[in-house]
């Protein structure tokens, strides 16, 4: 068996462009997203895997941080979710 960990926050952490982003890219063949972004009711699952890829240098600026973030506390995911917790240490946004 496998278990895994995962960081939970708040969707205000991303802009309103990435949430949309993030919609569009779940619909695609998931070796076509730019990240791999796995869709909730109420927000997205991401890798924190690091990630040296052409695409993953074009993500949205907030992206970079929120996955450190993630893998700073030895997660594999974050959820970000729109009724999680905010985090000091990361920028917020209004929607």
């Amino acid at each position: 068996m496998e278990t895994g960990q995962y960081l939970v926050l708040s969707t205000a952490h991303i802009r309103c462009a990435t949430a949309q982003l993030f919609n569009n890219w779940a619909d695609l063949p998931p070796a076509s997203q730019p990240l791999s972004v796995a869709p909730t009711q109420y927000g997205w699952f991401l890798p924190t895997r690091a990630d040296t890829s052409e695409a993953a240098r074009h993500l949205p600026k907030e992206i970079p941080a929120i996955l450190a973030l993630g893998r700073a506390h030895g997660c594999d995911y974050v959820l970000l979710d729109c009724d999680g917790p905010t985090e000091s240490a990361l920028p917020t946004f209004p929607w």
